[in-house]
């Protein structure tokens, strides 16, 4: 009975619609007709069901293109990269939002003419795999191999556009190979070096930490555990060498989107106010750190102070002098060393250089009866770099550095790694391994053995003098080395002979879109920065910074609940929210308070949400729109079905849309013609403007901001403009048919199922009314077709701020705007009231203008300080009536042009 009610409320209504347009020239009969041919199907698919988008995606899921990058093509390349994930076994909302972005934007560059490349790996190695093996008795090579399976078979349930023939772990010998030719490298050039250090070591996960990896609170960033301090042989990598570099880059204007992540670089990097020199103890192996800004205190040394917590002062004393000397070759004397806390080192620094021109030095020395040389104090360009390049010479350093930096520690005392590709002899000392003999491959029958017990694999000869008693090292890197250059391998996976095509990297370096989360900001961008620097200054890659432009995404949050009292966190069944505004909840068993919270997901917490579980009540399509919706990428999004009504709802519009307009275009007969009245005519002429407003709105946040949730509103403006319209307009309009079109290619990215149903839904109608454009192809699929575009003679806005105050807004057609040029936006400017009532008599600072090409243009002007004469000026101006210019006001207008110019 219900749905009888429902059908004739619809013919109800579908009757009175049409009934109004008999004036407008349509017979009886064919209004008749199509109300018959609307009321006899309606029901059976208008309305869209979970069931049905089901079904959509199995028909679509091996039938959404081709998504392998060609090399050999000439489209412009597009380099998109979400950061590749630790393979746990088991996707989470974060790994689905971080790939359903990255994926949108694939798409969409594919639809806008570019050879992409979006390709998928694993970051293999680690602790997790490691301990999951031992624990299970089974290999970690196995385990991890389990969990890349399970893994991929997920993600490509989302249907993730990633060029599958791209994919590789870091735990395959073929990747981990060049990990160590990159090593090897590095070792030739300097940059990997073995020393004796103080070094934070995890009780838990029983390993060296790098100081990154250790939070504010003196903890480890893994296990938690509070971090011991040990002193160990470890290998490091001189980033420090490149920290110049490195903080400069961050000024490339190349760089797009990086915002925060420049600030913390920067104050991770430091300022590189000063120089870092090597000096060796003598009679020893070690050297000594010493950093100061003043490299010509090297010709004025007296002696080196380091303080009570320095490895030198292995007999622990508080205040003295020791029996140790360091080599100073620069001043070809060596210095005495004191242990003290009465001078000012470094920040970061337990070593100081205590100078002949500094009174508080003097008096220490002669303290110490340490002799003053007759040295005294010079300063002179040509002196420190006099000075730096026989530091240079000597391999004692001398390049530019904060106080604060070290240099990364990459020593990892477990099995599951990249192992060092060193051997240590007792005659050469350590020796690294041929090219020919690698990869130096993990023994993968063992299971928990640390490699330091291995015998059998532990034990060698020597590369070079070839005796049998050397040996291998026993430690692994630390896996962010592994990711410090996966990027460049994924150009380039199948290469047997070299670490990557340098021709082939020029070409498609640097990573045009890089999709990752916050966290990795600081550590893993660090050393991939500083990978790609080195391997710039190599020759390899064309350009110092990897990653052209970066999304760093927000994490999905879900409600976690925590008695009030112990903390103790509860599953949301076992809840009842008493406010949901206010955060108010109780335990149901107790009645005790309850804290509700945003947090990020985790089971530790019991707020996590299965992808899966969702994927199989919603759909692939529905579960990335949601993920994509309401939020921008960059804002973390709190995970709530009361979220979902949004997207539903939407899909189901679209559906209905796309149902009816197939019904009212089938009805058309064919000598029927559109109507020519007023009224069709202004229709017509709405969704021309709809169609061209909101395509540019979709573009721009697709393109330029990325805000992909202000895009999804800016399409479901379009669907609400596409179904305002009238039959004779759905039935009639060019337009009409332009606007569906835009619909569902925009829609594409991120709902390729959806949209491909309902494209060939759309090339299927009958009487198509743009069938000569070239606009819509319409013998192909929705991703073969072309990224909608404005028409030319649409108005686009340029905008003009003074100061950030948007104080007018031109409308120019895009033909116009697409070509329009910084110096034509400001004779523009200076032809409106507006803009020169604000100016005033105040001195243009600097403009700088932005043009997004086929969707708006930002004139920005900035002003020099008012004084308090021209404030009150300024006032009185802006107090003036608007009219008419006469000569008066064109002369006064003339003048502060010309105030301007100055």
């Amino acid at each position: 009975m219900r749905c009888e009610s429902a059908m004739r409320l619809i013919q109800l209504n579908a009757f009175n619609t049409l009934k109004q347009k008999i004036s407008a020239g349509y017979s009886e009969k064919w209004l008749r007709r199509m109300l018959s041919t609307v009321g006899s199907n309606l029901l059976e698919t208008r309305e869209l069901t979970s069931s049905m988008k089901l079904e959509i995606e199995r028909k679509w899921r091996n039938n959404l293109g081709d998504y392998r990058f060609d090399p050999t093509s000439d489209k412009p390349k597009r380099y998109v990269l979400a950061m590749f994930p630790y393979p746990s076994g088991n996707l989470h909302m974060g790994h689905v939002r971080v790939y359903t972005i990255s994926d949108a934007m694939a798409r969409f560059y594919r639809l806008n003419g570019a050879n992409v490349l979006h390709p998928m790996g694993w970051d293999a190695f680690g602790l997790p795999a490691e301990n999951a093996a031992m624990q299970r008795k089974i290999p970690a090579d196995k385990w991890t191999k389990q969990n890349i399976e399970q893994m991929r078979e997920q993600l490509e349930m989302l249907q993730f556009s990633f060029d599958w023939e791209r994919e590789f772990a870091t735990c395959d010998p073929e990747y981990y190979r060049w990990t160590q030719k990159l090593f090897l490298m590095l070792y030739e050039d300097g940059l990997a070096y073995q020393k004796e250090a103080q070094v934070n070591w995890d009780p838990v996960d029983e390993t060296v930490l790098a100081d990154e990896q250790v939070d504010d609170n003196g903890c480890s960033w893994r296990s938690g555990a509070k971090v011991e301090k040990k002193v160990l042989r470890q290998w490091f990598v001189k980033t420090t060498r490149f920290a110049k570099a490195l903080y400069d880059g961050l000024a490339d204007p190349t760089l797009e989107d990086w915002k925060d992540i420049i600030k913390l670089q920067k104050h991770w990097i430091g300022d590189c106010d000063g120089y870092n020199f090597e000096l060796k103890v003598k009679g020893q192996k070690t050297s000594i750190p010493i950093w100061t800004k003043h490299p010509e205190h090297l010709k004025e040394a007296l002696f080196v102070a380091i303080h009570p917590s320095n490895l030198l002062n292995s007999n622990k004393v508080n205040e003295g002098k020791l029996d140790i000397v360091i080599e100073n070759p620069i001043l070809g004397v060596n210095l005495p060393v004191i242990v003290t806390e009465k001078v000012n080192y470094p920040e970061g620094n337990d070593c100081y250089i205590g100078v002949v021109s500094v009174e508080e030095d003097r008096q220490l020395a002669t303290h110490y009866q340490i002799p003053l040389n007759s040295q005294s104090k010079v300063e002179s360009e040509d002196l420190r770099k006099n000075i730096l390049a026989q530091a240079s010479q000597l391999n004692l350093g001398g390049y530019p550095v904060s106080s604060k930096l070290r240099d990364w520690l990459i020593s990892r005392q477990r099995f599951w790694g990249t192992p060092i590709p060193i051997i240590h002899c007792q005659s050469c000392g350590p020796v690294p391994v041929p090219d020919a003999n690698l990869p130096v491959k993990l023994p993968l029958d063992s299971v928990g053995i640390p490699l330091s017990q291995n015998d059998t694999w532990l034990k060698t000869s020597c590369p070079k003098c070839h005796s049998p008693d050397a040996t291998r090292e026993t430690d692994t890197m630390d896996t962010f080395v592994d990711s410090s250059w996966y990027f460049l391998r994924f150009l380039d996976p199948k290469n047997q002979s070299e670490l990557v095509d340098p021709t082939l990297s020029r070409r498609l370096m640097p990573v045009d879109l890089y999709v990752g989360g916050k966290e990795h900001a600081v550590l893993h961008m660090y050393y991939a920065r500083f990978m790609n620097h080195y391997l710039h200054s190599k020759g390899l890659v064309s350009s110092p910074e990897p990653f052209k432009r970066l999304l760093v995404q927000g994490m999905v949050m879900g409600r976690s609940y925590r008695l009030k009292g112990s903390g103790k966190y509860l599953p949301a069944a076992e809840v009842e929210v008493i406010d949901e505004k206010k955060n108010k909840a109780i335990e149901k068993a107790t009645g005790a308070p309850v804290v509700a919270l945003w947090e990020k997901m985790s089971k530790s917490k019991l707020n996590g949400v299965d992808p899966l579980e969702v994927l199989k009540e919603h759909g692939c399509d529905t579960l990335r729109m949601i993920l994509l919706g309401d939020v921008a990428p960059t804002s973390h999004r709190n995970w709530s079905e009361a979220t979902f009504p949004g997207i539903l709802n939407w899909q189901k519009r679209i559906w209905m849309t796309m149902h009816d307009y197939r019904l009212l275009r089938s009805a058309i007969e064919p000598a029927q013609t559109p109507p020519d009245t007023e009224e069709f005519l202004q229709q017509d002429r709405k969704l021309w403007d709809a169609r061209n407003y909101f395509s540019a709105g979709a573009t721009f946040n697709y393109k330029f901001s990325h805000q992909l949730s202000v895009g999804i509103s800016k399409m479901q403006g379009l669907t609400n403009a596409i179904r305002r319209s009238a039959p004779e307009v759905v039935a009639f309009s060019a337009q009409y048919e332009r606007a569906i079109a835009a619909q569902i290619i925009m829609l594409a990215p991120m709902a390729p199922h959806f949209a491909s149903e309902l494209w060939e839904q759309f090339r299927a109608l009958p009487n198509r009314l743009n069938s000569s454009s070239e606009e819509i192809q319409w013998d192909l699929g929705v991703f073969e077709q072309n990224w909608p575009v404005i028409d030319e003679e649409y108005p686009l806005d340029l905008t003009f701020k003074v100061n950030g105050f948007e104080c007018c807004i031109l409308k120019i057609p895009t033909k116009d705007l697409n070509q329009l040029t910084h110096q034509q936006s400001l004779d523009l400017a200076f032809g409106q009231d507006a803009v020169l009532s604000y100016i005033g008599q105040r001195k243009v600072r600097h403009t700088d203008f932005v043009l997004y090409p086929g969707c708006d243009a930002i004139l920005s002007i900035t002003l020099e300080q008012l004084s308090k004469e021209d404030k009150e000026q300024l006032k009185n101006q802006t107090g003036e009536v608007k009219g008419k210019s006469s000569k008066k006001d064109k002369k006064k207008k003339k003048k502060q042009k010309e105030v301007i110019e100055q």
